[in-house]
């Protein structure tokens, strides 16, 4: 069976949905031996699972459990194009306007109701609606129109061109929720999770371990190969990663970097690294003092050594990055220039914005993940000599993300890897980005991706991007200073754990254990 999907010029081109729907290995993920059916999968993270809401949530863990319980209509594969999940097949017409989507046949949630278009229908009407705050609003919000066909089919109208539908679709907070469950007040799904995924929730402790069981009416014949996974929170990282290598723990969702050669060079242990556009920013509010200056904003950027930071930071597991969100992997990214430390430049800059004395100012970062603090304290001491006097104040994740996130004037972000451009633009750049936090509000950026978004021609989408690009680049509305790869480990009797540069999608159901 061949399914279609519009290329990046606009083009149907086919793709092969046969092997996926006859249960063969997701392509790209290498696969050997015969697995073995049964067993639990115990998973350790160093940030909680605050939330089963797959429509609201953003945390690293978080991402993983909803991958395991709730579907998507498709699914990002290794090579960051669409593959069928609960959509069989889908079909645009010329103008990538008109977006059609076939459900798998006999679908059904894990409480044993159906799942239908009328659900996809109430998923995609409920992200639409600002109140939900969903991630995915900003990326679906050229959708005009939802409808259900018939049981098995659904149309999206949208009001201008996108040829990168199928992927938006795949947006990991647009998995298909119940109509029945959105019905009712939107808290309830916070804790109780009704999906159509591999695995289905039997208990959860935000504050110690979920567990999840096999879903034996899965909509992939034969998977999962797990009885059953448990995620287990460790607040302290190096009682997490003494119990990946005592055995007592199969999987560390994220190494850190600190450890991550240590942990590879252990006997019996898989250890993993991929290049990735994750990245950590220095957030600087543009509508607070004194960061409403770009050449406050500037000066800053001058006065990080980003190279130093990739070594001593990273441990060499990632790349300088110049402030672009824009990571080599994407398409339209553009040659970013480098930005060399210049400490008199800096001090330059901060006297011609009214600074002569330099600036006192604190930095608020997350103890989660632990990387956050340790790039501002290396941060802090970096730019002293171009005249910023930082302090840095580290608190709990939960505190930062009540009192810091969002509404402080300088703090530590961290985020990972999008699918498209657009979707790294609507995250954070543009007015209306799901989680704005830097005050930048820049309605030509805005006009730009809105515009590239709907554009068909590669040349001219470039184009679009390119001067978006620009426009970040001029104004500085982060600091970027790396990208930073994704590390994962995992015991080697686990068969088929692969970690995606996104950090979003996990293949679980084909994962499997053979202890020998």
């Amino acid at each position: 069976m061949t399914d279609f999907i519009l290329d990046r010029r606009g083009v149907l081109i086919g793709i092969g949905t046969a092997a996926a729907a006859a249960g063969l290995p997701v392509p790209g993920f290498a696969q050997t031996g015969t697995p073995k059916r049964g067993g639990t999968l115990k998973v350790s993270h160093a940030q909680r699972i605050a939330t089963l809401n797959v429509l609201q949530l953003s945390g690293p863990a978080e991402y993983l459990a909803v991958d395991m319980i709730y579907s998507g209509l498709t699914r990002m594969g290794p090579n960051n194009r669409p593959l069928p999940d609960l959509a069989e097949s889908w079909t645009a017409d010329a103008a990538a306007k008109v977006h059609t989507f076939k459900l798998r046949p006999n679908l059904s949630f894990h409480d044993g109701s159906p799942c239908t278009s009328a659900d996809v229908v109430a998923t995609f009407k409920a992200i639409l609606v600002p109140a939900t705050a969903s991630p995915a609003r900003p990326v679906l919000n050229m959708i005009q129109d939802v409808v259900a066909v018939d049981p098995q089919t659904v149309r999206f109208d949208l009001n201008a061109s996108y040829a990168d539908f199928p992927i938006s679709v795949a947006h990991a907070n647009a998995r298909i929720v119940s109509a029945k469950a959105l019905a009712g007040p939107l808290t309830e799904v916070d804790t109780k999770a009704n999906g159509t995924g591999p695995f289905k929730v039997e208990s959860y402790d935000s504050a110690r371990m979920l567990r999840l069981v096999k879903n034996d009416k899965y909509h992939e014949a034969g998977k999962p190969y797990l009885d059953a996974v448990e995620m287990y929170l460790f607040p302290d990282l190096a009682a997490e990663s003494a119990n990946l290598l005592s055995g007592a723990m199969d999987v560390m969702l994220d190494v850190q970097q600190a450890d991550f050669k240590r942990i590879a060079a252990a006997r019996g242990v898989n250890a993993q690294r991929v290049p990735s556009g994750r990245f950590i920013n220095v957030v600087m509010r543009h509508d607070q003092k004194p960061f409403d200056d770009v050449r406050v904003r500037k000066a800053l950027a001058m006065a990080i050594d980003r190279d130093l930071l990739v070594d001593i930071v990273l441990e060499g597991l990632g790349r300088p990055a110049y402030d672009n969100i824009l990571s080599p992997e994407y398409r339209y990214r553009i040659d970013t220039p480098k930005i060399a430390v210049n400490a008199a430049g800096a001090r330059a800059l901060l006297a011609q914005a009214g600074h002569p004395n330099g600036i006192k100012i604190k930095m608020i970062a997350s103890n989660r993940p632990a990387i956050r603090a340790q790039v501002a304290i290396a941060i802090k001491e970096m730019v002293r000599p171009a005249g910023f006097d930082i302090e840095v104040e580290t608190m709990p994740h939960d505190t930062f993300l009540a009192n810091v996130w969002r509404k402080g004037n300088f703090y530590m972000g961290y985020w990972g890897m999008q699918p498209t451009e657009d979707g790294a633009f609507t995250l954070l750049m543009t007015s209306d980005a799901a989680f704005e936090d830097s005050a930048w509000f820049n309605k030509e950026f805005d006009a730009l991706v809105a515009k590239g978004r709907s554009t068909l021609d590669e040349a001219e989408r470039a184009k679009l991007y390119a001067e978006a690009q620009q426009l970040m680049l001029r104004d500085t509305p982060y600091i970027i200073p790396f990208f930073q790869d994704v590390l994962t480990a995992s015991r080697d009797w686990v068969k088929g754990w692969n970690i995606h540069p996104l950090s979003r999608t996990f293949f679980t159901e084909t994962v499997w254990i053979d202890r020998g």
